[in-house]
């Protein structure tokens, strides 16, 4: 029978924690005391709801950038009051306060100190009531401050709206019982309806498990699951219709007669009809065992992981004696060896019941495994515990196998969002033999030279698509001056080697990197002359020539035909899936078949890999198969201590000079991916019921759906004349629109392209090149009264203002008038004409 307990289950002895690590380099001062990590120590704050604690926020010690906090939401009612718990865990608050600024930081609202509270043992309960300063249906950022005894001051982030009829009760009230009704013997009773099983839904594993799934595999698939912790609720996002929810806890079963732990967490879109039922838009729950720290999670050649994703953080040595694998917010060494297990690094607390070490806000990075046992990790993102507990950044360790000690070589602090710093980290991060650390921050790629704690920017002006690196990591390519479709050169460097290689495009080329094929590049040239703009303003960049290249310099293969342009390329295994364009009579390029490369690359073999073996009780289970037995039962499992050091090993990284525009997009679950189009952000938005968010934290696009009608009333139709053409009228238009005279025809014979004439004349407007987008996302800002520049393959120019059900609504200047098209017929045409939306919205 399945059954839920509350917090507080003893399951202490699998999360017996005796932490930390030490060192390399001792000539840094005093580093022959080791020591246990320190337990964490600042309180939680929670926003309280009928009685229930949600929005868990953990506290930070330094200011952060509020533009990037946004990891939680809550609308407030036409009273703008707030109820919130603290719980202290024995620490001494003085004094509370909360402030209220834009999402973007740079306006304080409020600052209030909190006065009103009560105390009830280790919990603080304050009703606070926000000043009339707030606009309604607008987000805020809100951050509560405690200021403790020892002189510290903790600071917690959210976000709030002013928005009544937002169901957030209701909305939460639903995720929670359906998580619930889960564990119930009876399930799915009452949530038939909300399951949508079909085949995209995968039913070999419980490690994933989504609304497409059976009602069983939703249901845990007949296995005796107790939920041990008391579920954490976030909201993510929230409109008046729809709502994205976590919920997070520790499950228990039993596996093979032993009582196995793990980590669950679930992500909830769910939305309120208008008579108040609600629906379930996407649900999904991942599972991970907490590894199994004994003798019988090792049985011959095979480590059991348990249900867990197949993608496992893991790296071995060269000879492959020497494996360091992560689990579960847990980082292992296994040394065959010397037949010995160590665990490397845990935040989990001696007994298992500090619901802060459980906060998933880190992960980790294996950076280098070596023959003699030491390994090189980084563990970045937010630190829950130990001497960097309340900061976000990245902590570099070493694991020294002969002292059996970790140390900490390098802290990287950042004042970005826990979230927003892991995609910039998992862009790049590798240590070489040198005691390097390369890493690409903040547009810039840099080396750390940990051995004397200094920075060195070797490039910078790198965004999210100018730069190419291979997955191991180990090689990188990047464009003279950071310049994309303006290259006349490429650098190519070998981190380990630290060699670097220039590759020149040739008299009249431009030169651009495509990727890699492991640490095989593949990059294009195409002619100068056929490098252009269009009328919107994106380039155009056909290459006549693709190469493959390797490391050392040597083309493997070369790609030509007459006639015939690559435009881009996707890359699967050991094909290269080239997307062509050819010219037309006009001399216009229109595209063509695509074609392909297969490179005769051949994948790296471990001596140790992942597989995944079908259990019928607890459907597919993760395996490590090693590259030979293991004695199991002579395996000796260490926990190393930390190094204690003087100084503070702290690395500022430069600032960058160069603002480089990125978009953010948070996944329903929190989890953001950063890119450089705004475009492509948004079809990436749009594939995962996410949102966009930019620069500035405002929103840039949403998913979610759209009003049943809405037009731009104060957009009339204007005919062409003989001094202007559409596209003309359709930029006066919309800078009437916003208040703003200005000769559009003009400025477009200065040279200027339409994004130029929009950027330099829409002051506080960030301008968005929505190439790529359906018409569908683009009606996202005529529903909230935006208007859309759609300039057709022609040259021609018209406003989308509005829609209906069926139709929408268009200023066309061609014919003078404004007038519905069947929504159908309007993708239809856009598409065959080859248009380009442009819109924008407020900073």
């Amino acid at each position: 029978m399945k059954k839920t307990i509350i917090k507080g289950c003893v399951f202490a002895a699998t999360f017996i924690v005796v932490l930390l690590m030490s060192s390399l380099f001792l000539n840094k001062g005093n580093t022959d005391m080791t020591a246990e990590m320190k337990l964490p120590e600042l309180p939680l704050v929670y926003i309280n709801m009928g009685g229930e604690h949600v929005n868990m926020m953990h506290g930070f010690l330094s200011p952060m950038e509020e533009k990037y906090m946004k990891e939680s939401i809550m609308p407030i009612g036409p009273d703008r009051k707030l109820s919130i718990s603290v719980k202290k865990y024995d620490q001494t608050v003085d004094s509370m306060a909360f402030e209220v600024r834009s999402v973007d930081g740079s306006r304080l609202v409020e600052n209030t100190e909190i006065t009103n509270f009560r105390m009830d043992g280790e919990n603080i309960t304050a009703d606070i009531v926000l000043k009339d300063l707030i606009d309604e249906k607008t987000e805020y950022s809100l951050t509560f401050l405690l200021n403790l005894e020892d002189g510290r001051c903790a600071r917690y982030y959210t976000r709030i709206i002013q928005a009544d009829g937002y169901g957030v009760k209701e909305k939460l009230a639903f995720v929670r019982d359906f998580s619930a009704a889960t564990f119930h013997e009876d399930w799915p009773s009452g949530f038939e309806g909300n399951l949508e099983p079909n085949s995209e839904g995968d039913n070999s594993t419980l490690s994933k498990v989504n609304i497409h799934s059976s009602a069983s595999q939703i249901g845990w698939a007949g296995l005796t699951v107790e939920q041990l912790t008391e579920p954490v609720f976030t909201i993510r996002d929230i409109t008046e219709q729809t709502a994205s929810v976590t919920v997070e806890y520790i499950v228990s079963y039993m596996r093979q007669e032993k009582e196995t732990f793990a980590v669950v967490d679930e992500v909830y879109r769910v939305r309120q009809g208008t008579d108040g039922t609600m629906y379930l838009l996407d649900f999904e729950r991942r599972m991970s065992d907490i590894f199994s720290e004994d003798k019988s999670a090792f049985v011959g050649d095979k480590i059991a992981l348990g249900i867990t994703d197949p993608n496992v953080e893991m790296m071995e040595s060269d000879g492959g004696k020497i494996l360091a694998f992560a689990q579960a917010g847990v980082l292992y060494s296994l040394n065959m060896t010397d037949n010995k297990l160590s665990k490397l690094f845990s935040f989990y607390d001696p007994n298992g019941k500090d619901e802060r070490s459980f906060y998933g806000g880190h992960e980790f990075k294996i950076l280098q495994v070596d023959e003699a046992g030491n390994v090189f990790f980084m563990v970045y993102g937010y630190i829950s515990r130990g001497r960097r507990e309340g900061y976000t950044g990245a902590e570099v360790y070493l694991y020294n196998n002969s002292l059996n000690t970790v140390e900490e070589l390098a802290f990287i602090p950042t004042l970005k969002a826990p979230e927003i710093f892991k995609a910039e980290v998992e862009q790049l991060a590798y240590v070489n033999g040198k005691n390097e650390l390369y890493m690409l921050l903040d547009s810039q790629f840099i080396c750390i030279h940990l051995d004397r704690q200094t920075v060195e920017v070797v490039a910078e002006n790198l965004n999210g698509d100018s730069y190419q690196v291979s997955e191991s990591n180990r090689m990188i390519v990047w464009p003279d001056q950071g310049k994309k479709y303006e290259s006349t050169s490429l650098t190519l460097m070998n981190l380990n080697s630290t060699e670097q290689v220039t590759i020149d495009a040739g008299s009249g080329n431009y030169i651009m990197a495509l990727g890699f094929m492991n640490e095989d590049l593949v990059y294009g040239m195409a002619r100068i002359s056929d490098v252009s703009l269009d009328d919107t303003g994106k380039m155009v960049f056909p290459m006549y020539q693709i190469k493959i290249q390797d490391e050392n310099g040597k083309v493997l293969k070369t790609y030509e035909k007459a006639g015939v342009y690559v435009t881009g390329c996707s890359m699967n295994e050991n094909q290269i899936i080239l997307d062509r364009v050819e010219k037309d009579g006009e001399g216009n390029f229109v595209p063509c078949e695509n074609d392909q490369i297969v490179s005769g690359v051949v994948d790296v073999q471990r001596s140790n890999k992942i597989i995944t073996i079908p259990l019928e009780e607890y459907k597919n289970i993760t395996e490590i198969q090693m590259k030979s037995d293991l004695d199991g039962k002579k395996l000796k499992f260490l926990t190393p201590k930390e190094v204690l050091y003087e100084g503070s090993r702290e690395i500022q990284i430069p600032q960058s000079q160069i603002a480089e525009e990125s978009y953010y997009v948070y996944s329903p679950g929190g989890e953001v991916t950063i890119m450089s189009a705004a475009g492509e952000a948004i079809n990436l938005a749009n594939d995962i019921a996410g949102t966009v968010m930019g620069e500035s934290g405002a929103y840039i696009w949403r998913r979610g759906r759209l009003n049943v009608k809405n037009q731009i009333m104060a957009i009339e139709g204007v005919p062409v004349t003989e001094e202007k053409n559409s596209l003309a009228v359709c930029l006066d238009s919309l800078f009437s629109y916003e208040g703003i005279m200005r000769n559009s025809e003009y400025l477009l014979a200065q040279g200027k392209t339409v994004q130029e004439v929009l950027e330099e004349n829409l002051d506080g407007m960030q301008v968005l090149d929505l190439s790529g987008c359906s018409l569908e996302s683009v009606l996202y800002y005529p529903d909230r009264e935006i208007p859309v520049l759609a300039i057709l393959g022609d040259g021609n120019a018209v406003l989308i203002i509005g829609f209906n059900e069926k139709n929408v609504v268009l200023m066309n200047p061609e014919m003078g008038s404004v007038y519905k098209m069947g929504m159908n017929e309007a993708a239809q045409w856009f598409e065959e004409t080859g248009c380009h939306f442009l819109s924008y919205v407020k900073k």
